[in-house]
């Protein structure tokens, strides 16, 4: 896909943006140009895409291009330097319309299904980044809780993958500690995760300093130690 126009910015640091692709299709964008760059592309695209694929409710995933030398047509100086940093391929997630950021109050009593696919998302991936003050659900009209932002994943840091809990801020440690959660391995498929890589510009991999080989090499890892 090719970006065709911005047509707003949503808080966060990754400056995430509403945009129009040539296809006419909406996407939130997020750049390569912020934050942890490349391999926090590559973390989202890896754990939407796959928690997608089971049908859990996460936005699936997709690659735009920001074409060279891209207009200067939306926002600050600070964002057109994102721009500029970011031009060839980003992230496209799907855009959930009329959705907010969930209340806490809307996560503790949720059903046990989507709960245990959370608290699976996040041991899989060793989700650093889902706290009280970034819980990162969105909540849309109809009510339905979105599970969102996975670029911040140990699994593809400099972090020991042998970890078996969550972390102690994780939410799932402040607001339900009496509740017990259910792993499900059916994360654990090694063709699919396969079939998801391929998927990944070659770009975006070699810069967040990977091979396809190494990347499911450390994923195959994590199953073991899981397993």
């Amino acid at each position: 896909m090719i970006l065709k126009t911005f047509i707003k910015q949503f808080a966060g640091s990754s400056f995430p943006t509403l945009i129009e692709t040539e296809t006419g299709n909406k996407y939130v964008l997020k750049m390569r140009g912020a934050g942890n760059a490349e391999l926090s592309l590559l973390s989202e695209f890896i754990a939407n895409k796959i928690a997608n694929k089971l049908n859990w409710p996460v936005p699936d995933v997709d690659w735009v291009c920001i074409p060279d030398n891209f207009p200067w047509i939306f926002g600050t100086d600070e964002f057109d330097d994102i721009v500029q940093k970011s031009y060839g391929w980003n992230l496209a997630l799907e855009y959930v319309p009329n959705a907010n950021q969930a209340n806490l109050k809307f996560i503790e009593p949720a059903d046990e299904v989507l709960l245990n696919r959370i608290y699976t998302l996040d041991l899989f991936f060793i989700n650093v980044d889902r706290t009280e003050n970034s819980n990162n659900f969105l909540k849309d009209e109809k009510d339905k809780i979105w599970i969102i932002d996975h670029g911040a994943l140990g699994l593809f840091q400099a972090i020991d993958i042998r970890r078996k809990d969550l972390f102690s801020n994780h939410i799932f440690n402040k607001i339900l500690r009496k509740k017990e959660f259910i792993y499900d391995p059916i994360i654990q498929d090694t063709q699919l995760f396969s079939e998801i890589i391929d998927l990944i510009p070659h770009s975006i991999i070699t810069e967040a300093g990977f091979t396809k080989k190494t990347l499911l090499n450390r994923i195959k890892a994590r199953i073991n130690y899981l397993s």
